[in-house]
């Protein structure tokens, strides 16, 4: 390392840690009321067991409507494939 590196990082260290200084006594922790921090818990939790069994009800769900739209493409791509077969033989009639 070049001694202009060293003195640069020596001099960001000193400034850091001057502004921790700083805050460490601006700034106080606080303790949130106990309602507010159960109500979080209970929402996480719910949030993580709702996700779990939505995933695992739909599924069945899912599939059935991915059959259902490869379904529908299959039956465009005949369909469409009969109405040029159609058009083009009245076309060499």
């Amino acid at each position: 390392m070049g001694p202009k590196i060293k003195k640069f990082a020596d001099a960001s260290r000193g400034k850091i840690a001057s502004m921790e200084h700083r805050l460490s006594g601006v700034l106080r922790p606080i303790k949130p009321r106990k309602e507010f921090v159960h109500g979080i818990a209970q929402r996480i939790r719910k949030t993580q067991q709702t996700a779990f069994v939505d995933r695992i009800a739909n599924w069945h769900l899912i599939a059935m409507l991915i059959a259902g739209l490869v379904s529908l493409a299959v039956f465009l791509a005949v369909l469409g494939r009969a109405l040029l077969s159609l058009l083009d033989k009245k076309r060499t009639a």
